[in-house]
């Protein structure tokens, strides 16, 4: 129980580590249109209004600096981000100079993730919830699996484990992909991993009927050595050594 409080407690750690952002959300690979409204006194900007943009990428590198946006006197100025391969948070430091002279600074921050949705507490909190359940599963099946001396049972829950923990590393995967953008590697690591695990089925299912039939095979000819005389053991004993 102690080990299973541990895990709840990281998982809440987890969680008050992650950011999450409420502004303008893109999906990674396919938007890169950015638009922000500009404003003067109340009301859209005039014309002859100039902004001028820079964009730092989540690592606090330059991806452009002190370029020109377009603004058609609509109130919305925009421009097209060269590079939205790279999951996080940006920033988008501008300014704004209007036609009087006068000059306004602001922000049109960003992140930028798989899905294009903004992210938020409650949905981290149920992909941590299902991590949980299945991690919490898979040390039962173990648990049982050490427990067990029924041949059918250790099959049955050693298929099952697999099973379990390679949805666990599909959960991890995403849980990697969509939220803990800062640390790209975590992603890399569980996709290998889940994907390996998947080529590894047919494998899996290769082994267990084998050593079923394996199995099958050597309790038959113990079954036939102990009509001939032999006692159990005697029987297992010259069952191994052939």
């Amino acid at each position: 129980m102690k080990k299973i409080f541990l895990v709840f407690m990281c998982a809440f750690l987890l969680i008050g580590t992650l950011s999450f952002s409420s502004g303008l959300t893109l999906k990674k690979d396919v938007d890169s249109l950015i638009t922000f409204p500009v404003t003067y006194n109340g009301s859209n900007a005039p014309s002859g209004t100039t902004c001028n943009y820079s964009v730092i990428y989540p690592n606090q590198s330059l991806m452009v600096e002190n370029q020109q946006a377009t603004y058609t006197n609509t109130g919305v100025a925009s421009f097209t981000l060269l590079d939205n391969s790279v999951n996080g948070d940006y920033k988008v430091p501008l300014i704004c100079v209007f036609p009087d002279g006068n000059s306004e600074s602001g922000n049109a921050d960003f992140t930028i993730n798989p899905t294009g949705h903004v992210i938020t507490k409650e949905s981290m909190s149920v992909y941590l919830g299902l991590m949980i359940i299945l991690f919490i599963l898979l040390i039962g099946i173990i648990f049982a699996l050490f427990k067990t001396e029924n041949f059918g049972w250790k099959m049955g829950l050693t298929s099952f484990a697999y099973i379990i923990s390679n949805g666990l590393l599909l959960v991890c995967w995403k849980v990697a992909e969509s939220f803990l953008v800062s640390m790209p590697f975590l992603e890399v690591i569980f996709r290998v991993l889940y994907k390996i695990s998947t080529i590894g089925y047919f494998p899996m299912f290769l082994f267990v009927v084998g050593y079923s039939l394996l199995h099958m095979t050597d309790e038959k000819n113990i079954k036939t050595l102990m009509k001939r005389g032999f006692t159990e053991e005697q029987a297992r004993y010259r069952s191994r050594r052939n």
